[in-house]
């Protein structure tokens, strides 16, 4: 399916919807991702329409990490860097919905990595 991205500005913690692009259901909240606040590791807070999900094993330098949701992984993320860009693995568990699942790497990529954050 089609999947839209909107940071939400004004925020003290990155705060991020995803939502759904398709045509007969645009513009309907999938799920907002917040990053909590944490002294020394990466916090989020994940609240969708398919439940709960959390970040889990993520290595010292956000190279790789599991999404699970409820509990249970649905996907295995790893990050390579190459000279001029990066690339991911992404293992999705096959009844998960995958342009969603794709969406929330995208979003965690962006607080994970902008320095600006």
């Amino acid at each position: 399916g089609l999947i839209k991205i909107q940071q939400q500005m004004l925020h003290l913690h990155p705060t991020f919807n995803i939502l759904s692009a398709r045509p007969n259901d645009s513009d309907r909240e999938l799920a907002v991702v917040k990053k909590k606040f944490a002294f020394f590791h990466q916090k989020f807070n994940i609240e969708s329409i398919y439940g709960n999900y959390s970040l889990e094993g993520l290595d010292i330098f956000a190279h790789s990490f599991t999404l699970a949701k409820n509990g249970q992984t649905v996907a295995i993320v790893s990050k390579t860097f190459f000279s001029l860009s990066d690339t991911y693995g992404v293992e999705i568990a096959g009844d998960e919905d995958h342009a969603f699942i794709l969406a929330l790497v995208i979003v965690l990529d962006q607080v994970l990595y902008d320095k600006k954050n």
